[in-house]
C-alpha cells in the first residue's frame, strides 16, 4: 500500500507540470479552481493546492498565480482540525501574500487576501488573538476599501467578523446584517468572467445572511 502511494505522488509530481506545460497561465488558474470549488475533504483540497503551488512556481512573477495558492492554503488552515497545522498554512499563505504585495500593492484584492490571512489566524484562536490581529485586519481592509470601495469582500469579511463577535463587544447577528446586505448588493454587480479577478464569496455571504435572519 505505502509503495502504490508513493507510486501514485511521484506520478502527479511529474504528470502534472506536463498538463501545465499544455495549458495556458489563465486556462491552468480556471480549471485549477474549478477543482477546488468541488472538493469535499482536505486530501482533495491538498492535491489543488499543490496544483495552485505549482503553477505559481511556473509564473511565479504573476499576481492571479500567487495570489490563488496563498487562498488555497487559507482555505486549507478553516479545513484542518490541528491548530499548529492551521498556522503552518498561514505560514505558507503569507509568503504567497508577500508576493503579491511585491507584484502590486495597489490592488484592493491583495489587502483583502490580507485581512482574510489575518482573520484565519485569529480563528486559530480568538479568544487571545483577537486583540493581537484584530487591528491589523481591520487595517489590511481599510486600505483595501481606500483602493476599491466597491469590493464586496470588504463588507463579506468585516460581516462575519461581527457576526462572530459576541454582542457585548460590539458583534452580534444584528451589527453583521447591513455589512452582509451591502455586501450582497456588490456581489450582484460583480463581473465573474475571468479567473483573473477574484470573486469568492458570494455564496457564503448569502448563508450568512440567512443565518442572520435565524432566532
Amino acid at each position: 500500500m505505502k509503495l502504490l502511494f508513493k507510486t501514485l505522488m511521484l506520478f502527479l509530481f511529474f504528470a502534472a507540470p506536463v498538463c501545465l506545460k499544455a495549458q495556458t497561465m489563465e486556462e491552468s488558474l480556471s480549471k485549477t479552481l474549478m477543482k477546488m470549488d468541488s472538493v469535499q475533504n482536505l486530501s482533495q483540497l491538498m492535491s489543488v493546492s499543490a496544483q495552485f503551488d505549482m503553477i505559481a512556481a511556473k509564473w511565479e512573477n504573476e499576481w492571479s498565480c500567487n495570489y490563488y495558492a496563498a487562498y488555497a492554503k487559507v482555505i486549507a488552515s478553516f479545513i484542518v482540525q490541528d491548530n499548529k497545522k492551521k498556522d503552518l498554512f498561514l505560514d505558507e499563505a503569507d509568503k504567497y501574500l508577500e508576493k503579491t504585495k511585491a507584484i502590486d500593492s495597489q490592488n484592493d484584492e491583495t489587502w483583502v487576501l490580507a485581512a482574510l490571512i489575518t482573520n484565519a489566524r485569529i480563528s486559530v484562536d480568538g479568544q487571545n488573538r483577537g486583540m493581537q490581529y484584530g487591528g491589523i485586519f481591520n487595517q489590511n481592509l481599510s486600505k483595501a476599501e481606500k483602493i476599491n470601495p466597491e469590493n464586496p469582500r470588504i463588507y463579506y469579511l468585516r460581516g462575519t467578523s461581527l457576526f462572530y463577535t459576541p454582542e457585548m463587544y460590539g458583534g452580534g447577528k444584528a451589527k453583521a446584517k447591513p455589512l452582509l446586505e451591502k455586501a450582497k448588493e456588490l456581489f450582484d454587480k460583480e463581473t465573474k468572467t475571468s479567473v483573473l479577478k477574484p470573486h469568492w464569496g458570494e455564496k457564503e455571504n448569502l448563508d450568512y445572511l440567512k443565518q442572520c435572519d435565524e432566532k
